[in-house]
């Protein structure tokens, strides 16, 4: 995963795009990397890189990680979807 230090978070982890996605972050692009590889672009706030963090270096325990399945799995489709188009 990048961090820019722009206004916007990037990372081509479909398994962490999902997760933020399913929080209910929204997407703000999704951009070519190579031609078979894409990132996910969110913009960045304080709250967004807190959770990046927890989502990476956290316990797994730790509530805040927790996801409602059938969230998880309409994200994981939309952005599936959307690595499609």
């Amino acid at each position: 995963m990048k961090i820019n230090a722009d206004k916007y978070l990037r990372t081509s982890s479909l398994n962490q795009a999902v997760f933020l996605y399913a929080k209910e972050y929204q997407i703000s692009g999704v951009n070519s990397i190579t031609n078979k590889q894409k990132e996910f672009v969110f913009v960045k706030t304080d709250e967004l890189e807190e959770l990046v963090w927890l989502y990476r270096y956290g316990e797994k325990d730790d509530e805040r990680l927790l996801v409602e399945v059938h969230k998880y799995e309409q994200a994981r489709r939309e952005l599936l979807d959307r690595l499609n188009d």
